[in-house]
């Protein structure tokens, strides 16, 4: 089963009836979420989609913020592996003179890694709104989300050393970098009602000379 299209596996070390527990109140979890909003989303509703007790719930979560920092997790790491994989796929079917295909195609692929539907982005900007105004949840965020930059920071350095080429930043700034510009882009379109929330122009334009300005050759 998922939740939002991420699959929901055992954490190493815990029961199977526990992880069978869990996964269902993270999958009921993400589904009243993107319903209700994390915010106006009860508990009590949450544990009623997952058919366990509150005391179900929070033998598994101290609250709301840290379940959904769990969905956080498992679904960034659906989207690196996704991205991995897809990467891998666009270097090594690209011919050897094709660079600036092949980054167009990677940044391609970094956005839908971002931001793989409006839902879920509107979640994340609410939960991360939330977490600016409590103290208690800045550093959980922070590191959840730093995870996640390492993660495609890495993805981004591997894929410019197969095509002999080289960050001239510091990749964690790079990727901050195409997250910010990328998110500008979308809170613009759906605060204009745009139907099509990737900007052509964007990706054919901006997002390579943003690439560009970010790397050069090995030397």
């Amino acid at each position: 089963m998922t939740a939002g299209g991420t699959h929901l596996e055992r954490p190493k070390g815990m029961t199977r009836r526990r992880a069978e527990t869990r996964r269902r109140v993270l999958a009921a979890a993400y589904e009243v979420f993107t319903e209700l909003g994390i915010r106006d989303a009860p508990v009590e509703l949450i544990c009623e989609r997952a058919g366990f007790t509150r005391g179900a719930f929070y033998s598994n979560f101290a609250s709301k913020e840290e379940l959904f920092l769990a969905i956080y997790e498992l679904q960034m790491e659906e989207r690196t592996q996704r991205l991995r994989t897809a990467v891998d796929e666009a270097v090594n079917a690209a011919p050897p003179d094709a660079v600036d295909d092949v980054l167009r195609e990677a940044g391609l692929l970094f956005m839908e890694s971002l931001t793989a539907d409006e839902t879920w982005y509107l979640l994340n900007a609410e939960f991360r709104a939330q977490a600016m105004r409590q103290p208690e949840l800045r550093a959980p965020t922070a590191a959840a989300e730093t995870r996640f930059h390492d993660a495609l920071a890495e993805i981004l350095q591997d894929m410019l050393s197969r095509l002999n080429l080289r960050l001239t930043v510091d990749p964690r700034s790079a990727v901050v970098t195409i997250v910010a510009l990328y998110e500008t882009m979308l809170e613009r379109a759906i605060l204009d009602e745009l139907s099509d929330r990737a900007d052509s122009r964007y990706l054919t334009d901006v997002l390579p000379r943003l690439f560009a300005s970010l790397v050069t050759r090995s030397a």
